[in-house]
């Protein structure tokens, strides 16, 4: 603690005054509709996918860094997953497409006594 109160009282008040210029400074850097669309800015654009890019960036860096063993069996799980996924799309497409018949349903008649 500073043995001058004052002179606390004046940092303190420095501090303030150059938080509040900051604050005005960057508040003028702000676009007129408050936003900017991808890519205006000086920023790097944002991937479309963010989750799926830190997925892959893992699996670049496991696959790098595992034996080659193990890397053949990654390959593999993920080949496998990727087909799988593919047969849920296309499964989920065929259900989607207009002009096919909806799945018929079987009617079983239940006599109540």
């Amino acid at each position: 603690m500073p043995d001058d109160p004052l002179q606390a009282v004046r940092d303190a008040e420095r501090l303030v005054r150059e938080a509040t210029e900051r604050a005005e400074k960057l508040a003028g850097e702000v676009p007129p509709r408050g936003f900017e669309p991808p890519g205006s800015g000086a920023t790097p654009p944002t991937p479309a996918f963010p989750d799926l890019s830190a997925l892959t960036g893992l699996l670049e860096l496991a696959r790098t860094s595992l034996p080659p063993d193990l890397q053949r069996q990654l390959a593999q799980a993920l080949r496998e997953l990727l087909i799988a996924l593919r047969a849920v799309l296309d499964y989920s497409i065929d259900r989607l497409e207009p002009g096919s018949p909806p799945p018929s349903a079987t009617v079983e008649d239940i006599p109540i006594s």
